[in-house]
């Protein structure tokens, strides 16, 4: 490989049922643990902690782990050595569990599976790049004085104009209500001709628009990670009719909802092994049907 700061060893989507459970053991290698969903407890070292969605949970080399889920816990697994001594200190350093709601997070999960699993020409290294993003990301957040930058849809950058990230911020608390351009510019204390103009000039596209693909977003990752039927992710995410939440997705992602529903479910419980010789032990019990590293 060509130099990196970390190198992925394996990956892979894993539901762990209730009843189950990840018995304790530890290993020498970094592990990072994605909670999409359900709740449990993670007995780490020392310490117990409460599973909850979008936390992020870090497993250093030596440290004693196990999991017991009280309800369907969906995850993203990542198994991976650190060749920096810089970056290795401090993730040695860093919190064990960070509770991360930017979907970003999961995105960069997804395309190092995608990368592994198309294994295309320089695919360990781009795995690589997308680790060491996450790790610094993971570090950044780590630091509670230090700002973290929003992110939306299609990982717009909004972090140069106050007035699109204020009314980003809102839609982003509001877009499963009506959430129309007078109420976002009555939150920034602008008129809506002038939150429009901003919009364009910063992202080139329209308040609606933005909102549009945010509910959209927040759609993809029910539709992947929970059992709802389509009218109540529709419900959910802002659309009052099912009609109009489908016509909106597949004008927006190019799929149907059925279709990415398919698409992900396709994915679960497939190992993707980005170094061809790293071997996986595997530590479930045999109570779960599910294969759980």
């Amino acid at each position: 490989m060509l130099t990196s700061l970390a190198e992925v060893l394996w990956t892979a989507r894993y539901d762990y049922k209730p009843g189950s459970r990840l018995i304790r053991h530890r290993h020498d290698y970094f592990q990072m643990i994605y909670f999409i969903s359900g709740s449990g407890v993670i007995d780490i070292k020392q310490s117990e902690l409460s599973i909850k969605p979008n936390s992020l949970l870090l497993i250093k080399p030596g440290d004693t782990h196990a999991l017991r889920p009280s309800s369907l816990v969906k995850t993203l697994d990542l198994k991976f050595l650190v060749e920096s001594r810089s970056l290795r200190s401090q993730l040695l350093g860093a919190s064990d569990l960070f509770e991360d709601n930017d979907p970003w997070v999961s995105d960069l999960f997804e395309r190092i599976r995608h990368e592994g699993e198309r294994g295309r020409y320089l695919y360990r290294e781009l795995c690589s790049a997308f680790l060491s993003e996450l790790l610094i990301h993971c570090l950044r957040f780590d630091r509670p004085s230090e700002e973290v930058p929003l992110n939306g849809p299609a990982s717009y950058d909004v972090s140069g104009d106050g007035i699109v990230q204020q009314a980003v911020l809102f839609i982003q608390d509001h877009y499963a209500g009506d959430c129309d351009i007078q109420e976002i510019a009555d939150a920034v204390g602008k008129s809506d001709r002038h939150v429009r103009q901003h919009f364009r000039d910063v992202l080139n596209i329209s308040p609606r628009r933005y909102l549009l693909e945010y509910r959209i977003q927040k759609a993809k990752e029910l539709i992947e990670y929970s059992n709802y039927a389509f009218k109540e992710i529709a419900d959910r995410v802002g659309f009052k009719t099912v009609h109009h939440f489908a016509r909106t997705f597949h004008e927006i992602s190019g799929h149907t909802p059925g279709e990415w529903r398919r698409r992900y479910q396709a994915g679960i419980c497939k190992d993707v092994y980005i170094n061809p010789h790293f071997v996986n032990t595997n530590w479930t019990s045999p109570a779960d049907t599910t294969r759980v590293a």
